[in-house]
């Protein structure tokens, strides 16, 4: 399921509701190199930002012993109060520290996973550079969209057929980047933090071996796909939870026609969008898109 926040026409916002601006997103070669290590155990403070205790979370999944896997994240003990406004400041510090930060949740139930159980299968940059996110997502188009049959219904692709209608067009950039409610990143205000040693936001869904989109595909698919839309959509990683994944976006589509075939590739990734989402069809979740500064998307 894709979600986004609510929005009806001719309805003006509440007044004053806190808010964080979407950053650009930080690509540099200027940025510390994954391998330049974790905070260690204990209390940590960047800057003028205290976090709290913490330590790197370890995955204890199999590996053959040719593949070591060092943790690439750095996970808090506890919530840290005003999670969505420390996640911009730690955002815009990046290009110094390179570390990424994630406003993390757990699974409903059991919020020790998967960040302390170590559920969780790291892969490295060089396994991202492999995948084309085009054929990532035309692979998802083809197995989890177009019904078997010589004769498919695709009438909830209009207008779309049965092919990938291949990638969208890159967002135009203009004006100020849109503003994201607080609450709309962090619900509860309060919220555990991670941080990931990267080159890139997308990069951190593979090197911490995020498995919340199993049932569709991997983790390094998943980066290469948010590579790409970092590149053409200004798109930036925000949140992770078991199975949901939260970007903002910081010019987001203005009109259905720009939106359509952006709702074609989130469709692709993440199926649930179109069949759990308003209307079941790609036009339907289309409109969703327009103007929304955050996409949020579950994976069943």
């Amino acid at each position: 399921m894709c979600s986004f926040p609510g929005h009806r026409p001719g309805r003006k916002p509440p007044q004053q509701r806190p808010a964080i601006s979407v950053p650009a997103v930080p690509v540099s070669q200027s940025i510390p190199p994954p391998d330049s290590g974790l905070p260690p155990v204990g209390p940590l403070r960047l800057g003028s930002l205290e976090l709290g205790e913490g330590r790197p979370a370890v995955a204890r999944r199999h590996f053959p012993a040719t593949e070591p896997r060092q943790p690439a994240l750095w996970v808090t003990d506890g919530v840290v109060a005003g999670a969505a406004r420390v996640w911009s400041e730690l955002a815009d510090r990046f290009p110094v520290t390179g570390l990424w930060p994630l406003v993390l949740r757990g699974l409903a139930g059991d919020e020790r996973r998967p960040w302390d159980d170590g559920e969780l299968e790291p892969a490295a940059e060089g396994d991202v550079d492999t995948r084309d996110p085009c054929q990532v997502l035309a692979t998802g188009w083809n197995d989890s969209l177009v019904p078997l049959g010589e004769h498919p219904r695709v009438a909830h692709l209009t207008p779309y057929a049965a092919p990938f209608p291949g990638l969208a067009a890159p967002l135009p950039r203009v004006g100020r980047p849109a503003a994201v409610p607080t609450e709309a990143l962090a619900p509860r205000r309060a919220a555990r933090l991670g941080l990931v040693r990267c080159r890139r936001p997308a990069d951190a869904v593979a090197l911490v071996g995020w498995l919340g989109a199993i049932n569709v595909t991997g983790p390094a698919e998943v980066a290469a796909v948010l590579r790409s839309w970092e590149e053409r959509f200004g798109v930036v990683l925000a949140a992770l939870g078991f199975d949901t994944l939260s970007l903002l976006v910081p010019h987001p589509p203005v009109d259905e026609h720009q939106a359509l075939p952006i709702a074609a590739e989130i469709a692709a990734l993440c199926p649930d969008a179109l069949w759990q989402g308003p209307g079941g069809t790609l036009a339907e979740l289309a409109r969703t898109l327009v103007g929304q500064p955050i996409w949020r998307l579950w994976f069943d």
